[in-house]
């Protein structure tokens, strides 16, 4: 009966603490932010659009944001789902990101007729589902986007999205985890996280990471098996998180992934 009580009263304390709005308060890393955000030491990147698949539905902007230093190629999705919105809003804002190395090549709407329809998949169906491993991309937008990434031949890739729930709690989600290829820092990624962006009372928030196959169909996969690329999917989710939480979660994953590989200089901690 105490054990009831106590769960029961720690349940109404959770649900006190989210009608309160405190979720909406993770402790960040203004520091890695504020180094993402400012020019680099020596001097100003240079950034350059191009148009993906002119003239069609499915055209959409790409940003190449190059750093006055030689140093790696990143390249960041967002809207690969229409309807994750957080990756879409850190995609879109990264495209002003100073790297103090390398180039970042950014898509923040790869999939522009479903992020426009605010929709998960697009005119052809779930674009994440079209990079078999036994063959060329299934349609016109994956085999334009594709094209987009053997141009630009990225040393790692981060594809930004958002489930409905939490990998490993709920069974048919995939939310609070970081799939990545086996030579990407995964588990450093989510241990960094946990630290900067999941609150002390949301332990079921607490970040995965997940080896993943390089046989799969999803984007991450076909730039990790084809292009050797350190490759990653990152999932926060709607589970009792507001909007503000998902953006920054999803911002502080992002500028991690470019400080692990070295296109930003500044430490991990704040």
């Amino acid at each position: 009966m105490r054990r009831r009580t106590f769960v029961a009263g720690a349940g109404t304390t959770l649900a006190a603490i989210v009608a309160s709005g405190a979720v909406s308060r993770p402790s960040g890393n203004e520091s890695l932010l504020e180094a993402a955000r400012r020019p680099a030491d020596a001097g100003e990147a240079s950034t350059s659009t191009e148009t993906i698949l002119s003239d069609t539905v499915h055209e959409t902007s790409l940003y190449e944001i190059d750093a006055p230093a030689e140093g790696p190629t990143a390249m960041v999705f967002g809207g690969v789902h229409g309807d994750e919105r957080s990756g879409i809003e850190v995609a879109r804002e990264i495209t002003d990101w100073h790297p103090d190395a390398g180039t970042l090549v950014v898509i923040p709407e790869t999939d522009r007729v479903a992020v426009e329809n605010d929709e998960r998949e697009g005119v052809d169906g779930d674009l994440n589902r079209q990079f078999p491993a036994d063959g060329e991309p299934t349609s016109d937008l994956a085999r334009g986007i594709w094209d987009a990434v053997e141009r630009h031949d990225p040393d790692v890739v981060l594809d930004l999205h958002r489930s409905l729930g939490i990998y490993g709690f709920h069974r048919e989600y995939v939310g609070q985890a970081i799939f990545h290829s086996p030579d990407a820092y995964g588990g450093e990624l989510a241990t960094r996280l946990d630290d900067d962006a999941v609150p002390w009372y949301l332990p079921f928030h607490r970040f995965t990471a997940a080896e993943s196959a390089s046989s799969g169909p999803l984007l991450f996969q076909k730039a990790a098996r084809d292009l050797e690329a350190s490759a990653y999917l990152f999932e926060t989710t709607n589970f009792m998180l507001d909007r503000q939480t998902k953006v920054e979660m999803t911002r502080l994953a992002t500028a991690h992934v470019l400080e692990l590989h070295g296109l930003l200089e500044a430490g991990g901690d704040e």
